[in-house]
């Protein structure tokens, strides 16, 4: 279980717990009139509807929460994930033949997953895997892709897999290095499209 995950659900139990509590003030007085009264069948029945009303709740906020609200300025204090989810234009530089390729990078996020596609005049590749993690303190982006050049270059380009690590500690830049299983490496620098 990755960080994200963890965070997320340790955002989703206390947040199921408050609602919870929330929901037993809101009747607090039925609540203890069942106690009072001995009526211990309803107050267990109405104690596991509560628990379901919370997490239905909880459910439907943490849902909301992936998606989008985890972008929030706002509640951004709850957890240190960069905000990557826009368009990147850029260059990335091969050592096969040392020229400067243009290119533009469309990153999807949520809080729990993270998508990346890399586009040039030449191929396009999408990510098969792909998630944040830190090298000595610099939050990194790391994905697995596979490229798919087009078809008319796939003689001396063919389809191949690859993996890039990219700083994503300054979200408007993303700077990194890439090298794939034909044995060729390079560099890499996106900039946000405004």
């Amino acid at each position: 279980m990755n960080d994200n995950t963890k965070k997320f659900v340790n955002i989703s139990i206390w947040l199921t717990a408050i609602l919870l509590l929330v929901r037993f003030f809101i009747s607090w007085t039925d609540v203890k009139n069942m106690c009072e009264t001995g009526h211990i069948f309803s107050l267990c029945y109405n104690f596991f509807g509560f628990i379901g009303e919370a997490i239905s709740a909880a459910a439907i906020i943490m849902a909301v929460f992936n998606k989008w609200a985890w972008k929030w300025r706002w509640l951004r204090w709850m957890h240190d994930m960069p905000v990557l989810a826009k368009n990147y234009n850029g260059t990335f530089t091969s050592d096969h033949d040392g020229k400067d390729r243009l290119g533009k990078i469309i990153i999807d996020q949520t809080f729990l997953t993270v998508a990346v596609q890399l586009k040039t005049g030449e191929s396009s590749s999408r990510s098969l895997a792909a998630s944040f993690i830190e090298v000595q303190g610099v939050r990194c982006l790391i994905y697995t892709y596979q490229n798919d050049p087009r078809a008319e270059i796939q003689d001396q380009s063919p389809i191949h897999y690859g993996t890039a690590m990219l700083d994503a500690s300054n979200p408007m830049i993303l700077e990194g290095n890439y090298f794939t299983g034909r044995r060729s490496k390079g560099s890499m620098k996106f900039e946000a499209v405004k």
